[in-house]
């Protein structure tokens, strides 16, 4: 089984929490730290046991999301409206 090196912190499984867990955050984010072969199955480092596993194994996994989904899925309501604030003076400077 060959492994290609995943880019630290772009990629990461998105797994759908237990329900009697879920609070305010639906979803537990694990970063991809490698790809599987000719498959590309991602693969992921198990925080209890500290072991690789391909993260479509995983229980709950529901995709792949790119580092701009995890930062906005940490981010508070209020940051989002900053943020969202931010990016529409940054559209109308450019119009």
């Amino acid at each position: 089984m060959a492994l290609i090196s995943a880019g630290h912190g772009k990629w990461f499984a998105r797994f759908r929490r237990d329900e009697e867990v879920v609070g305010e955050e639906e979803f537990e984010y694990l970063p991809v730290v490698a790809w599987r072969g000719d498959e590309g199955y991602a693969m992921c480092v198990d925080s209890e046991g500290g072991q690789l596993f391909t993260a479509c194994d995983g229980e709950g996994f529901s995709g792949i999301a790119d580092a701009e989904e995890v930062t906005l899925a940490e981010m508070t309501p209020e940051e989002i409206r900053v943020r969202n604030k931010r990016e529409r003076g940054r559209l109308e400077r450019l119009r």
